[in-house]
């Protein structure tokens, strides 16, 4: 039996029963949830309409990208909308610990971005060199200039590997080092997730006859997915006791951890800070090391550099997990968009509440370039909302009302068949469900396992959720 979707006026893709049966199993959970966002957005999705006819020129076709073209082309539906964005293949990135995991396969997080794109906007297949908001106009590499009358910057960040010394995204994969980080959205390619599943396999293999030395490290500043790299320590963990996929014999005596997190937090909310350290403080095989930076790698001699308050110190690995620095993409961090100064310097300098710019009110920016600390899917899904109503309330000459309240959700796996919901904003934590947030639960593991990844493609993909 197959069932035929039809999202944002288009025929969608031909779903297989077990999907839609996932699809609708969901529907509570995923109601809830849009209804919990909205609300955090301060939005009821229909505040913003526009009668316009503006051109409204979007950067990047990632997440924010898309998610905020389809809502565009409801808000303002006589608007010309571009969206300018290289990549051929849209990639579910945090679909990557999955397949650290083994639980997934690369194939699974990969989508056309052709089948992506909402109807009535034009995609050009280019990358935007520089930004010029003077003129308001942007470069691109082989179309030429593109003029705009609005324009949504959403680029995403670069994995800034090569800002450790010794490090360059070559060595990932050898030599013991991996990040689950590690891909190429503009190729439309990931690698870090198969790379940290086999690298998981070395280091049990390897533990099997003698102790193993494993580093994870987290830079300072804003990070990418807080939860990531504690996902893939704490699977690992239980994959080191013979549990998981593939999982033969209990070797976790012989490996010893180093977490060096180079903030004094692990997730920027204090409750939920507390409960995760709370779940490695039980590990007796797992130091973690808050404060600590790592600053420069010698991989032929598998040692690394960390930095604290306490000054600097060499120490030695079998293997290493690097959660990247992050920076701006050159177009972005070369303009005058970009905040000159301080912790966010080279990111779109954007006001945190209504998300226009500071000092171009045609300009909004949204997701991980934007200058905020909320770098997730779900921070994003809540600033589509605000795009989508207040370009429009601009279009119109109304008040910016609708508010982004600082809302991101960073869900914890803390071992196979558990997860923690983590969600959080501005005030603190923000949970969409009336249950302890700070209580690993199967339901937030099942769900963010078989219905995420669809409800992102199916539904967020075409501003549906």
């Amino acid at each position: 039996m197959k069932i035929s979707s039809n999202i944002n006026g288009r025929r969608g893709k031909m779903l297989g029963r077990r999907d839609f049966l996932k699809g609708a199993a969901a529907a509570p959970l995923l109601l809830a949830g849009a209804s919990r966002g909205a609300s955090a957005a301060e939005s009821k999705l229909t505040a913003g309409i526009s009668k316009k006819a503006a051109r409204i020129l979007i950067v990047g076709g990632g997440t924010g990208g898309i998610d905020a073209a389809a809502r565009l082309r409801r808000a303002a539906p006589k608007a010309k909308i571009t969206v300018v964005t290289p990549n051929a293949v849209h990639l579910y990135q945090s679909g990557q610990v999955f397949v650290a995991a083994g639980l997934y396969r690369q194939a699974d997080n990969r989508r056309s971005t052709a089948e992506l794109m909402p109807d009535g906007v034009k995609w050009v297949q280019d990358r935007v060199t520089a930004i010029d908001p003077e003129n308001n106009r942007v470069e691109t590499q082989k179309s030429g200039k593109i003029p705009y009358d609005v324009l949504v910057v959403a680029t995403g960040v670069k994995h800034d590997f090569e800002m450790i010394d010794g490090l360059n995204e070559e060595n990932l994969g050898r030599n013991g080092i991996v990040s689950v980080y590690f891909n190429h959205t503009g190729k439309g390619e990931a690698d870090g997730g198969e790379q940290t599943r086999q690298w998981l396999e070395r280091i049990a293999e390897a533990a099997r006859t003698k102790e193993q030395k494993v580093l994870f490290t987290i830079p300072a500043g804003d990070v990418k997915a807080q939860n990531a790299s504690l996902d893939i320590l704490l699977l690992g963990l239980d994959l080191f006791r013979g549990k998981g996929p593939g999982g033969s014999g209990d070797v976790s005596r012989n490996v010893k951890i180093t977490l060096a997190a180079g903030n004094d937090y692990l997730i920027a909310s204090k409750p939920f800070d507390k409960a995760v350290r709370a779940i490695l403080a039980k590990e007796k095989n797992v130091e973690l090391r808050v404060g600590t930076e790592l600053t420069a790698v010698d991989v032929k001699a598998k040692k690394a550099t960390l930095e604290s308050d306490k000054g600097t110190k060499d120490i030695g690995y079998d293997f290493l997990h690097i959660t990247p620095p992050i920076s701006a993409p050159a177009c972005v961090a070369d303009s005058d968009l970009s905040m000159q100064t301080g912790e966010r310097a080279g990111f779109v300098e954007v006001d945190p509440v209504t998300l226009q710019h500071k000092r171009y009110p045609n300009v909004f920016a949204l997701g991980d370039v934007a200058a905020l600390p909320a770098k997730s899917g779900a921070a994003t899904r809540d600033m589509a909302i605000v795009i989508q109503d207040n370009v429009a309330n601009y279009l119109e000459g109304r008040k910016l009302d609708t508010k982004y309240t600082g809302y991101t959700a960073v869900p914890v796996k803390t071992r196979y068949g558990r997860e923690m919901l983590i969600e959080y904003d501005r005030n603190g934590p923000a949970p969409t469900f009336p249950l302890d947030p700070t209580v690993p639960r199967w339901i937030w593991w099942e769900l963010d396992l078989h219905l995420i990844r669809w409800s992102y493609f199916e539904l967020m993909m075409h501003g549906l959720l």
